[in-house]
């Protein structure tokens, strides 16, 4: 490599702004940071929607207690986080519960009460667990966290009304193609992450 090269390399690299897990950019903080947060963070919006897809799936009986039980894990994940509770595996089986849920989904079968509402705690508290906010006041932390919840609660019922009225004759091929793209693209980041 010419000195010339290098000298850009290096300064390139200088350049580069502090990398942020979290918020999913600068200055996403508040209700409005951690609404925004399950579209913005990938592995996030790839859970919830992955988990949306199976959810819409099921039969109509079914969703409620899945989204309940959805709803039930992120608030027990949030109350954990406020205690100071982040394990540092959050991601990984957040990762895992996206392969689940999307290979699921590309499966299109009814899943059982117990496992699918087992799955979706899972996901639920993995979520939560893996979305610490960063750097702020505790009372900021808290209004995102609340936002976090609304937006993946959000996130997970549209997804799930959508693909309940979706998944019918030709369509329901497209809602298992994603599940099974979803599952793919998750399987693919836990494959790089156990890697490191």
């Amino acid at each position: 490599m010419s000195r010339a090269g290098a000298l850009t390399c290096w300064l390139l690299m200088l350049s580069c702004h502090v990398a942020l897990a979290h918020p999913a950019y600068e200055g996403a903080t508040g209700f409005c940071g951690g609404l925004l947060h399950p579209l913005l963070v990938p592995a996030h919006a790839l859970a919830v929607s992955g988990a949306g897809l199976l959810v819409g799936l099921q039969p109509a009986r079914r969703r409620l207690p899945a989204v309940a039980a959805f709803a039930a894990a992120l608030a027990l994940g949030f109350g954990a986080m406020m205690l100071a509770f982040a394990p540092q595996t959050a991601g990984l089986v957040l990762l895992a519960a996206t392969v689940l849920c999307g290979a699921l989904a590309a499966l299109a079968r009814p899943v059982p009460v117990v496992p699918g509402g087992a799955l979706a705690l899972v996901a639920g508290a993995a979520l939560a667990l893996d979305s610490p906010p960063s750097g702020i006041s505790v009372a900021v932390a808290n209004i995102t966290l609340l936002g976090t919840f609304c937006g993946a609660l959000v996130l997970l019922a549209a997804v799930a009304g959508l693909t309940a009225k979706l998944a019918h004759g030709w369509r329901r091929l497209g809602v298992r193609i994603l599940g099974s793209w979803i599952a793919a693209v998750a399987l693919m980041a836990l494959a790089a992450r156990l890697a490191r």
